[in-house]
């Protein structure tokens, strides 16, 4: 291989924790990389959820634990659906002209990969068919994808319907997409699913987030690099984390409450009636957690549920959502870097297809000034979350640097 390979990873760190450690380590080694780009989702993630840690947290522990460079996924892309999200972060990393190898998590080895993504570039009557059938019967489009494709190719269904892999997938379709020059380099998961709520030294990032939210933070430790824990810690203390799901509950029924169906009909991929389920699973919810089960159904898994509430919370709109995915990232923006990272980021700006940014910049015009505005707010929104609120975030902050 080439001593100048530079792999590209697509992140949440939502904590950061062992997994991602041992995941960042073997991206590195098997690219034999001589630096990690990260591309980190912003202050809302694509499950539909405020990030614990705002994305300055974030990119610091990364870099502390073996990231070199950190780019932001803003938050039209990081909060939303698997194909819009792989769109925005694949997209990135092409356009910074210097990362050769793309790196990602996977529960397993997906069959057939190649015929897999036959089928999604082309899309051969037998699935668009199947596909129709399936989701005319309230299947989720996940679901039915998955089904349709396994109709083709018999035996693939399982593969396909894990939250890690089905990201993997809309990674791998969106290179082939764009015929990006990008070597993939995938890391089987260690430890526990996506989803287990199990805590040990590979547990996931879901079951630390539930055992925080239960004040459990000596449970999940040693889950955690210790940079990662420390980060975390300093967070807490300065109530600058998003642990309050009262805080959540509490905006979305002021949401609901002055907002009309009408205008909840205009929020970003809005189904059709869903707007009266939204209002009237209020009416019967006490919590966050009521709510958002109360919404759920075959058709409206809960990562679309969740992103529906985060989108009409943001005020995320369809005309604002169909340009950003139409046009994509219009800029590169840079969370944070190390020395390595420093001087990545000049080769970056002398080979990149899209300018680099280091701090909020409204006053550029067209879409990055568009882009930037609604970062702004998403930040705003995310800061009145936690219980110490830093008034004007966004526009304060700058780069993380580290040694």
């Amino acid at each position: 291989m080439r001593q100048q390979n530079v792999v590209g990873i697509i992140a949440e760190y939502n904590p950061f924790h062992n997994g991602h450690a041992y995941h960042l380590q073997q991206a590195v080694e098997r690219s034999e990389a001589r630096a990690a780009v990260v591309v980190l989702s912003s202050n809302f993630v694509q499950r539909g959820e405020p990030a614990l840690q705002d994305k300055w947290s974030r990119a610091e522990t990364a870099l502390r634990c073996g990231a070199d460079l950190v780019l932001e996924l803003p938050v039209p892309f990081s909060c939303h659906n698997a194909g819009v999200f792989a769109k925005g972060a694949v997209g990135i990393l092409a356009s910074t002209g210097v990362v050769t190898h793309l790196s990602f998590g996977m529960e397993g080895e997906i069959p057939e990969m190649d015929a897999i993504l036959d089928i999604l570039l082309h899309e051969p009557l037998p699935f668009k068919e199947k596909l129709k059938s399936l989701l005319a019967l309230g299947m989720s489009y996940v679901e039915a994808r998955a089904n349709a494709i396994d109709a083709l190719l018999p035996g693939v269904k399982e593969a396909l319907s894990t939250p890690n892999n089905n990201l993997a997938l809309a990674y791998l379709l969106e290179v082939r997409k764009r015929r990006a020059p990008l070597e993939i380099t995938p890391v089987i998961r260690k430890g526990g699913g996506f989803h287990s709520q199990e805590i040990g030294p590979i547990a996931s990032a879901s079951a630390i987030r539930r055992r925080l939210r239960n004040g459990e933070i000596e449970q999940v430790e040693g889950s955690m690099p210790p940079a990662s824990f420390h980060r975390l810690q300093k967070d807490l203390e300065e109530g600058h984390c998003t642990l309050d799901e009262s805080r959540l509950f509490c905006a979305y029924r002021i949401l609901l409450a002055r907002s009309t169906r009408d205008d909840l009909s205009r929020v970003a991929e809005m189904g059709e009636g869903f707007e009266a389920r939204m209002k009237s699973a209020m009416a019967r919810s006490a919590d966050l957690e009521n709510l958002i089960s109360e919404c759920v159904s075959k058709r409206y898994p809960r990562g679309r549920v969740c992103r529906h509430f985060v989108h009409a919370l943001l005020g995320f709109e369809h005309w604002e959502n169909r340009a950003f995915q139409r046009l994509g990232p219009p800029c590169i923006r840079v969370l944070g870097a190390n020395g390595t990272g420093r001087l990545l980021l000049r080769e970056i700006r002398r080979e990149a297809s899209l300018p680099v940014l280091c701090r909020c910049d409204e006053t550029k015009k067209g879409p990055i000034a568009s882009l930037m505005g609604f970062e702004r707010k998403a930040t705003e929104v995310w800061e009145s979350l936690t219980s110490r609120p830093r008034p004007d975030a966004e526009k304060k902050a700058v780069p993380i640097l580290v040694p």
